[in-house]
């Protein structure tokens, strides 16, 4: 028996060195003759040969192992495969799930992406900031630097080891851990510090249990929803409408169309994707955004970007049609398919145009009709559904100082009616980008239209700012207020107020892996601990500054942190860059210590997406839901790199 298993292995061995050497062999055929056909001499189509020859194994490797498992995942996200059980294709099922967070598992794919993003918005720039601040401590020529760099690098050697893991675990313990004991002892002998740990308990608290407020429920912020994207449009608007007006701000008014345009897309395609049966409006929005992007090329002479946004766009539109005739069994006045298939033509119009000849002026004219003829289509479309019913009161009264919350008594209207029967927050995102579109064309031509549009904006902002946010406290208090009349405990925000409203006693720790208040804030320690690879990063960008910037610097008599935010930062920007590039994506991949310190008690508040997709696919074996939970993981990922990338200008990189 054992003689047969060895010469099993024989010939498999033999024939995985044949399959690499046949396939090495085809794989050079194919580059010979596509060089031929490029009409390249013999020698270079021998040089192709060759080269691809000895490429082979490799990319016949990248076909079998990376590109045949990505497209087959692709396929099982669209089916209800479990497995040991036929594959049943369903469709955009499990990413309606997971996108409008529907049913177990759909809860728990949304407080998983709360969680990820948790670890990218608060652990990466923790990071980056502690990262920066070893590497300036290190940048320094003094007796036995090596041995601190390596101390300093050495955690991350260790991170992401599972005894090292294991003994954070142990250190986090609330009850006689090292790291609990070391604080209180600190704060025993130094009363100042006792009053800054105090506080930073209190603050981390206070947030962790107002995240937890907007994670576990759809809508539990109230009022306080239009407070963000009002704050958002005075942070925006107001560099643009107080000081001088210059090319920059033009140029930043631009950038705010892209990033929340782009972002604002990203969101309707999501619900578009999610909604069921999926509303044309998506499709003339898809179309909108594909012809937007071809215009924007087009200004920056990218002819090539042009014609791939136009054919991957139409590739998309030609399989929507198709899969439109097939559920109308290819009969295009059956049901709803003719309202999707005049979007789809309306959509496909505009994308045709740059087929016909060059890019002309008079092109970039049919283009913008094209934008205006689809937004106006897009705006009729959503009106039905936004503004009537007195919706669009709410703003109205928010700019003459009144309540939106019509019945403050009634807990059903506070929790079922008002979250679901006010405006939509995008017309306020979408009104700020109207805002900077505006300001942008009004530009020099204008001065004082220009002007008096921005302090109008401005205060429009101010206003909706400011009276959201007293509404949210009368809509947190008629809670409150509707808790006590009838003797039940308050729910709302509990977590919030429970650690809000009383500044924490002397001898208070952390309980750091037993609750849902600390488990993220421990990852994110964690995460800083081992930041050493930042800092190699930063320690060679900054060997790499010139001394005489300095020198010039202390001459001229700037003070430190002049010479920080004017030299330094510019200088070593092209590390700050790839930092942030690689700190957002491997957070947003956290996987390893959710599994290693997770507990039962912290499982659903410190689970990554990666942890989420994993439990789905290899543990509970729903191959389907998994791949598509990998598949949005994917497109959020590349979305982030791709906007970090496109709005890059801030890096210097030497001449």
């Amino acid at each position: 028996m054992a003689n047969q298993y060895r010469l099993e292995n024989i010939f498999w061995a033999l024939g995985t060195v044949a399959f690499i050497a046949i396939t090495s062999y085809l794989i050079g055929l194919v580059a010979k003759f596509l060089v031929k056909l490029r009409g390249f001499s013999e020698t270079e189509q021998r040089k192709a040969f060759w080269g691809a020859l000895f490429a082979g194994p490799w990319i016949s490797g990248f076909f079998i192992f990376v590109a045949g498992p990505t497209l087959v995942s692709l396929y099982y996200s669209f089916t209800d495969y479990k497995l040991g059980k036929p594959i049943e294709w369903i469709g955009l099922e499990n990413y309606r799930v997971l996108l409008k967070g529907e049913g177990t598992y759909g809860g728990r794919f949304k407080g998983a992406m709360f969680n990820s993003f948790y670890y990218a918005a608060i652990g990466v720039p923790l990071q980056i900031v502690t990262s920066l601040g070893m590497a300036m401590l290190l940048n320094r020529e003094v007796k036995g630097i090596r041995l601190f760099r390596t101390i300093f690098y050495l955690p991350v050697i260790l991170a992401g080891g599972p005894a090292v893991l294991l003994a954070w675990r142990y250190m986090f313990a609330t009850n006689g851990g090292f790291v609990n004991v070391s604080l209180q002892r600190f704060a025993d002998s130094f009363f100042l510090f006792d009053y800054i740990y105090r506080s930073v308990v209190y603050v981390v608290e206070s947030l962790n249990g107002f995240y937890i407020g907007m994670a576990v429920r759809d809508d539990p912020i109230g009022p306080l929803k239009y407070t963000f994207p009002a704050l958002l449009g005075l942070f925006l608007i107001g560099p643009l409408a107080f000081g001088e007006w210059e090319e920059s701000k033009r140029n930043r008014a631009l950038r705010i169309i892209e990033i929340l345009g782009a972002i604002l897309v990203g969101v309707l395609f999501s619900k578009g994707l999610a909604a069921n049966p999926i509303n044309p409006v998506w499709t003339y929005a898809f179309g909108l955004m594909a012809v937007g992007i071809m215009i924007l090329n087009a200004r920056a002479e990218k002819w090539s970007a042009i014609r791939t946004t136009q054919i991957i766009a139409l590739v998309f539109i030609a399989a929507s049609l198709v899969m439109t005739l097939k559920a109308a069994d290819f009969n295009p006045t059956k049901g709803d398919a003719p309202k999707y298939l005049i979007a789809l033509i309306v959509a496909a119009l505009p994308l045709m145009v740059p087929f016909f000849g060059t890019w002309t002026a008079f092109t970039t004219k049919l283009m913008l009709a094209a934008v205006g003829i689809l937004g106006v289509i897009i705006f009729v479309l959503l009106i039905p559904g936004q503004l009537d019913g007195g919706r669009l009161e709410l703003i109205f009264r928010y700019l003459t100082f009144q309540s939106a919350i019509e019945q403050p008594n009634n807990m059903d209207y506070l929790e079922e009616v008002f979250p679901f029967e006010t405006i939509s927050t995008m017309w306020f995102y979408g009104s700020i980008i109207l805002v900077a579109a505006i300001a942008a064309l009004l530009h020099e031509r204008y001065p004082k239209q220009r002007k008096v549009f921005l302090y109008a904006a401005f205060i429009f902002f101010a206003l909706i700012a400011l009276n959201s946010f007293l509404d949210t406290r009368r809509y947190f208090q008629d809670f409150a207020n509707i808790a006590e009349a009838n003797g039940k405990p308050n729910y709302h925000f509990a977590r919030f107020h429970e650690f809000a409203d009383e500044y924490p006693e002397n001898r208070r720790v952390p309980f750091w892996l037993t609750n849902d208040i600390w488990s993220k804030p421990s990852l994110v320690l964690i995460t800083m601990w081992s930041s050493g690879a930042g800092m190699l990063i930063f320690l060679a960008a900054l060997k790499g500054v010139p001394r005489s910037l300095y020198e010039a610097a202390e001459v001229d008599g700037a003070s430190g942190v002049q010479k920080f935010f004017k030299i330094t930062l510019p200088m070593i920007s092209p590390a700050l860059f790839y930092n942030i590039v690689i700190g957002v994506i491997a957070s947003l991949q956290t996987f390893e210590m959710v599994f290693i310190i997770g507990t039962t008690e912290t499982e659903s508040s410190l689970m990554s997406a990666a942890f989420f997709l994993y439990q789905r696919t290899f543990q509970q074996l729903e191959i389907g839901q998994g791949s598509a939970a990998s598949w949005i993981l994917v497109v959020i990922i590349v979305g982030l790199t791709a906007m970090q990338f496109r709005f890059s200008k801030w890096v210097h990189y030497e001449a």
